[in-house]
């Protein structure tokens, strides 16, 4: 299952760079970014867009996948946090289309890929 919110992957990136024995400093070095930008990341309360992801999975050594993958309490589909709360059934029905549409996107890639 893949997270629903900023904050997810920001833990998700904070537990590989610890685990590698890297600092926040060092990856915002890498990224050419402040270590503030560096913690908005880790905290989630800054948006990354798919290249960003990309560029910081390939510096700690990850693949995306694992950086947007929930590890612990999956994330209900509500509770996105840099949109606030959403509750309206049209949106949260075109939030579980675009969630599939990218699904079925990673599964191509894989096809493409094996």
């Amino acid at each position: 299952m893949y997270a629903m919110d900023f904050a997810q992957v920001g833990a998700n990136i904070l537990s590989k760079i610890e685990s590698r024995g890297m600092t926040q400093q060092n990856l915002a070095d890498a990224l050419g970014i402040s270590k503030q930008v560096m913690n908005k990341i880790i905290k989630g309360s800054k948006a990354i867009n798919v290249n960003e992801l990309a560029k910081i999975a390939s510096i700690i050594g990850t693949t995306t996948d694992e950086l947007l993958t929930v590890t612990g309490e999956p994330v209900s589909a509500d509770s996105m946090s840099f949109m606030g709360s959403v509750t309206d059934d049209e949106t949260l029905e075109k939030i579980e289309l675009m969630r599939s549409a990218i699904d079925e996107i990673h599964m191509l890639e894989e096809l493409l890929h094996a």
